[in-house]
């Protein structure tokens, strides 16, 4: 259940002020933010609802105040999100984006379930990305109506069997691994991580026609979908694979052993292998590589790398769930994502952002076409939905996976992330890396 925000001990449950203040003071100290958060009159990001973001930090013996309900004609969203640890970059920019939905469904008067009209609020935990964490965060989060999901896929496991256990349904949004999305109560808007691999590699089979490829995958099950994805993608398109190795035994210099190398890791990983090659292959792809803060970290190093993207902001669909795809994005950098620059995304809004604002609209489409709140039947209207939103098409598969949605290969070129494929969508072509 969920304290009071207005009472606000500074402890479990913070009001916007006092989230604001230790969002700072976390991202001062880690050197990563600047300038600060800061609250004003005309942004809807933290103005335009009231809600709370709880944070899992140790008690210092503080009453945290009376338990009470959530108000009546609300809709509750809860997510456990790492705002802290090894997965705190990603699941900032995915608080980001399930922040400015809630907004910005608000702003438009809430949404009709049954006879009612219900306006959302958010309620974030941090699981500070760790197991315990989520588990921590998911007993905080019970009276939540939509329960989103955590980022990653381990996490994303550990709360897909919880809410299982509890008979609920988990909107995931940031767990890509294939059998993270096959289990049972799972909804996923993002594609699978074997789908990772294919643009990226079909972007440069022309260019390295018969590559020697080299996979460097760590031990998690989002690695090895990408790994297994990439394995048949490079049979389908010719390509030798010479290895799959974790990334600490990638040689530093690759010239003469192999024509392409594909990291598919933690960000943090691919990074580090990136910054200790001394010589590169022909091609270098890297998960990480999507993400915007990748170019601020490796500067010119980044230059000719491919990486795999659930959507980019130049990407454009008509949709017909949810606002345009440039009403969001304009959204997103009015009330967010300026205060996030930072982190090293230059003012765009990343896929880890978009697809968790994604994420919210198809939830409460669901709920909306289900006419209630109650798990089994939004996740029926899910099962069956078909829809196109800003971030792309929504279907699932009989498996349980996402298989509408499309993914994008990326380039980096002139220290801009470019969309080189699939040719439909790329706004530049494939350079030589």
């Amino acid at each position: 259940m969920l304290s009071q925000s207005r009472k606000c001990p500074r402890r479990r449950t913070l009001c916007q002020e006092c989230f604001v203040a230790w969002w700072n003071a976390r991202a001062t100290a880690s050197g990563r933010l600047d300038p600060p958060v800061s609250l004003s009159p005309a942004s809807p990001m933290p103005g335009v609802y009231t809600t709370a973001v709880m944070l899992s930090e140790p008690s210092s013996g503080e009453a945290s105040g009376p338990f009470s309900p959530r108000p009546s004609g609300r809709l509750l969203l809860g997510a456990p999100l790492s705002l802290t640890g090894r997965y705190a970059l990603m699941g900032r920019l995915a608080a980001a984006g399930l922040w400015q939905v809630a907004g910005d469904i608000r702003g438009l008067g809430g949404v009709r379930v049954g006879a009612d009209r219900l306006v959302p609020d958010l309620a974030v935990v941090d699981d500070e990305s760790t197991r315990e964490g989520v588990r921590r965060a998911l007993d905080e989060l019970t009276d939540a109506d939509v329960l989103l999901g955590p980022y990653g896929s381990d996490l994303v496991q550990e709360a897909a069997g919880l809410a299982a256990e509890r008979g609920r349904v988990l909107w995931n949004h940031g767990g890509s691994a294939d059998q993270v999305q096959r289990l049972p109560g799972v909804v996923s808007v993002l594609s699978p991580a074997s789908a990772y691999a294919g643009p990226m590699l079909e972007a440069l089979a022309d260019l390295v026609p018969g590559a020697r490829l080299l996979i460097a995958a760590g031990s998690g099950r989002f690695a090895r979908s990408v790994a297994d994805g990439a394995h048949r993608a490079a049979e389908r398109l010719g390509m030798n694979v010479v290895g799959a190795v974790p990334h600490a035994e990638v040689p530093n210099d690759l010239t003469r052993q192999v024509d392409v190398l594909l990291a598919a890791g933690t960000f943090a990983d691919d990074l580090g292998l990136l910054r200790r090659l001394q010589g590169r292959p022909s091609a270098l792809a890297a998960v990480g590589a999507g993400i915007g803060r990748f170019g601020a970290e490796l500067g010119s190093r980044a230059e000719g790398v491919v990486g795999p993207s659930q959507w980019e902001e130049g990407v454009r669909f008509r949709a017909d769930v949810g606002p345009r795809g440039a009403d969001v994005i304009r959204s997103l950098r009015a009330a967010v994502m300026e205060r996030l620059r930072a982190e090293g995304t230059g003012g765009h809004v990343d896929y880890p952002t978009a697809q968790a604002y994604a994420t919210g609209l198809v939830a409460v489409r669901c709920v909306e076409e289900a006419g209630t709140t109650q798990d089994a039947a939004a996740e029926r209207v899910a099962r069956e939905f078909r829809c196109t939103t800003f971030f792309g098409r929504f279907g699932l598969g009989e498996d349980g996976r996402q298989q509408d949605h499309q993914m994008l290969a990326v380039q980096w070129q002139d220290g801009v992330k470019r969309v080189v494929a699939p040719p439909s969508l790329a706004d530049a072509e494939l350079r030589p890396g």
